[in-house]
């Protein structure tokens, strides 16, 4: 009779920096980033935590990881466009949407002091387009940092405010009124906030300044 028996450690899958970053925006994705640890890491891994210090040096390169790995999936979602516009407008979508996907950990975009490699090709690929096609190059940075800002700004705000969560929207602004506020004004707080679609008011804002842009 053959006796099943338990996987011998050598046989899971071997660690690597990647392995243990992308299990870090999971826990992060799952859990918060303010309880990981290279301790919880480890457990998640099921390894101990000082094997991890071979891949990555402390925390905060871990973190670079993280963030490198959510640029990472930005620039999947934004290739270069023939039409300089429609890459930016790529550009911004992709932003928006990893936030809404790694609402827990994109906060590290704007709070970790990190550049990395993939967020500066992602930049180089729409300047790229928009400078090869006439506009100015000072102009194609100008314009993608305000757009990079709108898109990021309105993402963060979103999941703050839990974009897309049902009732959310309208509970939030009932408890944000105060006792005695009158009828009229209630109105325009649940109009101005209650009844905003998340969706189109970001496609409206980042029609309105594409649009806008004089070349």
């Amino acid at each position: 009779m053959v006796v099943a028996t338990e996987p011998k450690a050598e046989q899971r899958a071997p660690l690597t920096r990647d392995r243990i970053v992308h299990a870090a925006l999971r826990y992060i994705d799952t859990h918060g980033l303010a309880g990981l640890s290279m301790h919880k890491l480890g457990a998640e891994l099921n390894v101990k935590a000082m094997s991890l210090y071979k891949y990555v040096a402390n925390k905060d390169d871990l973190l670079d990881g993280v963030v490198e790995e959510l640029w990472l999936e930005v620039e999947h979602g934004a290739p270069a466009q023939a039409d300089w516009r429609d890459g930016y407008r790529s550009f911004a979508r992709a932003l928006r949407d990893m936030v809404y996907r790694h609402a827990n950990a994109a906060t590290l975009i704007t709070s970790h002091v990190s550049m990395p490699a993939a967020s500066l090709r992602c930049i180089r690929t729409q300047i790229a387009a928009a400078s090869g096609n006439g506009v100015p190059e000072d102009r194609a940075y100008a314009w993608l940092r305000t757009i990079t800002s709108y898109a990021l700004g309105t993402a963060l705000n979103d999941v703050a405010w839990g974009a897309g969560q049902e009732t959310c929207q309208a509970r939030t602004v009932a408890e944000l009124l105060r006792a005695g506020i009158p009828p009229d004004l209630a109105e325009v707080a649940e109009i101005f906030c209650g009844q905003a679609d998340a969706e189109a008011q970001f496609e409206l804002g980042l029609g309105l300044m594409l649009r806008g842009i004089d070349t």
